[in-house]
């Protein structure tokens, strides 16, 4: 499993197009949280099933979009059904 964590501008589009990032590429994720702070969008992305490299190179995309400021990735155990 990894976790995207995403920080983005608090901008109504951003949440929209983190998603739409998954969904062209036929990714459904296992998670998806999104908080406001202030002027920042922080979106968590749990994503199940994607080699290290795969992972790596969704979040330098990611990285690239617009609004978006940071992307972390984190390998963690897989969530509970």
């Amino acid at each position: 499993m990894h976790l995207f964590r995403i920080d983005a501008l608090a901008d109504p589009q951003s949440l929209a197009r983190v998603a739409g990032f998954f969904a062209q590429r036929s990714i459904i994720p296992s998670a998806m949280t999104a908080a406001r702070d202030r002027g920042w969008m922080r979106i968590e992305v749990a994503v199940a099933g994607l080699a290290l490299h795969q992972a790596s190179v969704i979040a330098a995309k990611l990285g690239e979009a617009v609004a978006v400021a940071a992307v972390e990735i984190e390998e963690t155990m897989e969530l509970a059904a």
